[in-house]
């Protein structure tokens, strides 16, 4: 226990020193909500009230796919996992201290979000009971974007590579998910595609909790299908990765 939060403690100064996580995980979701906040709200007033569960998920992408991925890539390439279990350290127990400090630093991202809507955007904050089933919902529906950085991070051979498809990656899910574009204004085949995307649905629970209704019925089995599919993935990877080597 003390090695873990030793761990935890030296990822989380780690992050704090690199700038451009900081800017993924801080600076560019609050930029994503202060643009669509001014380009939708023009023809919906409400859409900030609306749509803050989904704002609020920028983040988790952001921290996972674009960045955790990189630097999983990183310490995999420089073979730190492996230095660390000569030393005597779990690599296990190290990479599980560096996905919390993730997680924490999204919980992060997310107050100062919530905060800059209400003081900001006069944001009517709901009870605390309910901000806090919504994020015990946005921590469960970010685990398999932490599975898919595993995937992305062991899965290749150095952190340029791991960038080149996480920010599409990245860029893809905000689009087809209607983070970019509300799923309400897509029509023809991209509507469709975006229904059955498993993020859209996830982010229609998201919003539910915080508005009391759906963006779309989430089809959970699609949902239990595709983060089944993501975690399957996950264990391949690591499996036929450096990592599980002794």
């Amino acid at each position: 226990m003390n090695n873990f939060s030793k761990y935890l403690m030296t990822e989380l100064k780690l992050r704090f020193r690199v700038p451009i996580q900081l800017f993924f995980v801080f600076g560019f979701p609050i930029f994503l909500m202060i643009a669509f906040s001014v380009i939708f709200a023009k023809n919906n007033p409400s859409y900030l009230q609306e749509n803050l569960g989904i704002i609020m998920m920028y983040a988790v992408l952001s921290a996972s796919i674009a960045s955790l991925s990189i630097e999983i890539s990183k310490y995999n390439a420089d073979q730190y996992y492996s230095m660390l279990e000569r030393r005597g350290a779990n690599k296990y127990v190290y990479l599980l201290a560096q996905i919390l400090g993730f997680v924490l630093i999204v919980f992060l991202s997310s107050l100062v979000i919530l905060v800059i809507a209400v003081f900001a955007y006069h944001y009517q904050l709901p009870d605390f009971g309910v901000v806090l089933l919504y994020y015990v919902k946005l921590y469960l529906y970010a685990i398999p974007f932490f599975l898919i950085s595993i995937i992305i991070g062991f899965g290749v051979k150095n952190p340029a590579i791991a960038s080149s498809l996480g920010l599409p990656i990245m860029f893809v899910s905000f689009f087809l998910s209607g983070m970019m574009i509300p799923f309400s204004q897509m029509t023809g085949i991209i509507r469709i595609v975006s229904a059955n995307f498993f993020l859209t649905q996830l982010l229609s629970a998201l919003t539910e909790t915080l508005t009391h209704h759906y963006l779309l019925q989430p089809n959970w089995l699609e949902i239990l299908l595709s983060v089944a599919v993501i975690l399957l993935l996950a264990i391949h990877t690591i499996r036929h990765s450096s990592l599980a080597k002794r």
